[in-house]
Order: C-alpha cells, then structure tokens, then sequence
C-alpha cells in the first residue's frame, strides 16, 4: 500500500512538473501587440543585423571588426537616417563605458568606489565619444509603420523607425577602450582607489575586443 502511494505521488509530481515546464515555455514566448500597421520598408524581411550586429558583414575582414546598431524614429526619412547613423556611433562609446562599469563591479565585488561608478554612469560614455574614430556605417534600414488609434496609438501618424549599423575596426577599438580607461583613471585622486580601479580594469580593451555579442546598455546610457 506503502508502495502505491509513493508510486502516485511520484506520478503527480512528473505531472506537475511537466505542466510548470510547459507553463514556463509558454511564459518565454510572449506575444506584443502592435500600435501601428507596417505600410512600407527599405527590405522585405527584417535584417538579422538587428539583432546580431556582426551577421551585417560577410566579408573576411568581420573578425577584424566590431559591429554596433541602434535606431531612431522621426516622421523625415532622412532626419531619421541620419539620427539612427549617429545613434549607432554613440552606442559604441556607451557600450565601452557599460562594458567597464560590469567588470569593475564584477572584480571589485561589492567593494566598488562610489564616485568612480558614479563617474562611469554619469559622464563616461559621453567623453568616451571623443576616442571613437574610425568607425563608419555599414547598413540601414528603414520602415515606414502607420501608427493607429483603433490600434492603442495616442494618434493616427505616419513615422520612419531606422536602423543603421556601425563598424569600427577592433584596433581602433582597442585604442579607444584605452583612452577611456586612461581618462577614468585621470579623474581619481585618491592613490589607493585608482590602484584598485586600475587592477580592476586590467586588460579591458583586449577582453571588449573579444565580445561578439552587444552588450546591453542601461537605459540612461541611451
């Protein structure tokens, strides 16, 4: 009798957690609804390279590049270009100043210096603009959506949404993470501190060269 009930309990639990594994595949694939209808686009299928920057390149010289994406909505197509191009350039000083906030974090622990992180989260990646050169844009693209009020818009309008993709070779690259870790170390005075932030940062520029992937920006970094 011991047995049968050890048998069926065991039975309800796979059940349960057949079904909460089910559930949670069903969570993972979430659905949005959109405001707008899409009325026309400079390609018929969206560009990998939205999501995965480096898939925009297929020549040989990828593995010699860093590839970056951001976008920008305007109701000019040319404005937005434009905006979307900039955008893209900017994204590659604010990923090198995420990419030295999470290792600093990570090897300091939890023994990080406030100002210093204060330092990468508020100005960093906006002189981190000066060292980008180099960089130039491979691709965009565009769409033109028809947003709606019937849809949940807050008004019927047309608008451009535009993507553009950025390359930077991984050597200029590398120069710019340096410069940026040389100026983060030139706004501490206090000799204990930059010893700490400058080990915490050691190979840096080697280790952002070695991403293939983005890395995701906060939100105020945008």
């Amino acid at each position: 009798m011991k047995f049968l009930k050890v048998t069926m309990l065991a039975a309800t639990v796979a059940l349960v957690g057949c079904a909460s594994s089910k559930s949670e595949q069903k969570s993972e694939e979430r659905t949005f609804k959109k405001d707008y209808v899409l009325m026309d686009a400079s390609q018929k299928k969206l560009p990998n390279w939205i999501q995965k920057p480096s898939k925009g390149d297929k020549s040989k010289a990828r593995k010699k590049n860093r590839y970056f994406v951001n976008e920008s909505a305007h109701t000019n197509k040319r404005l937005c270009m434009r905006s979307a191009e900039a955008r893209a350039t900017a994204r590659i000083a604010q990923e090198i100043a995420q990419f030295m906030k999470n290792s600093y974090a990570e090897a300091t622990q939890g023994g990080a210096d406030e100002d210093v992180t204060e330092y990468m989260q508020e100005q960093l990646a906006t002189e981190s603009q000066a060292f980008i050169v180099g960089s130039s844009v491979l691709k965009t693209y565009w769409e033109l959506r028809g947003y709606k009020e019937a849809l949940g818009a807050e008004e019927d309008m047309k608008k451009y949404n535009c993507f553009a993709l950025v390359k930077m070779s991984k050597k200029s690259l590398e120069k710019a993470v340096k410069k940026s870790r040389a100026k983060l170390l030139g706004e501490i005075e206090d000799p204990e501190v930059k010893k700490k932030t400058d080990k915490a940062l050691d190979h840096v520029a080697d280790k952002f060269n070695k991403l293939d992937e983005r890395v995701k920006v906060d939100r105020s970094e945008e």
